[in-house]
């Protein structure tokens, strides 16, 4: 499917279609244009539109609970990704840094910075997707094991060294894929 936003990525529009590459659309092809653009490509093409900047979309910022959401929020909550809890920890520092919450947490901090640094070294919004996408992956990946370590934290203390912990981490998490 084709997905459209607006150009010049930020933290939102990169950690989205992470998000609906990996878990939603392995198969989706981007599309970043002017927001003044967006409409009529989609009126066009029927491609999905998502983190408009008010465009009226379904899949953009929104308020739930009083608390700002962002695109990554929506995506999440209509795709019903709930469940996978080392997404859930990413969805937390995606819209504490997307939605001015960076204060209360920290990680967001590393995504603002990698966010401004990339388009620095790219020429495209693509480039910048393929730059960040191994970024979000680490993160993910790394809540998963932090998810492991405190499940298992009995099991990992019985091993002496780094190189059989990170066996055991990684053996489990063959298990959830």
């Amino acid at each position: 499917m084709i997905w459209v936003t607006r150009d010049y990525v930020h933290i939102d529009r990169v950690a989205s279609p992470w998000l609906i590459k990996r878990f939603v659309d392995k198969r989706a092809q981007f599309i970043f244009l002017p927001r003044d653009e967006i409409s009529d490509f989609v009126a066009k093409t029927g491609a999905i539109p998502f983190d408009t900047a008010g465009l009226g979309v379904e899949l953009d910022h929104h308020v739930c609970n009083d608390e700002k959401h962002c695109t990554f929020d929506a995506i999440v909550e209509k795709f019903k990704l709930e469940t996978d809890e080392a997404l859930q920890r990413v969805r937390k520092i995606v819209r504490a840094a997307d939605t001015g919450g960076i204060k209360e947490e920290p990680l967001a901090w590393a995504l603002e910075v990698i966010a401004v640094g990339t388009p620095i070294l790219v020429d495209s919004d693509q480039e910048a997707l393929e730059k960040e996408f191994p970024v979000y992956d680490a993160v993910y990946a790394y809540f998963q094991q932090q998810i492991i370590r405190e499940k298992y934290k009995d099991e990992l203390e019985k091993f002496k060294t780094r190189g059989e912990k990170l066996a055991f981490i990684k053996q489990k998490l063959n298990k959830l894929q």
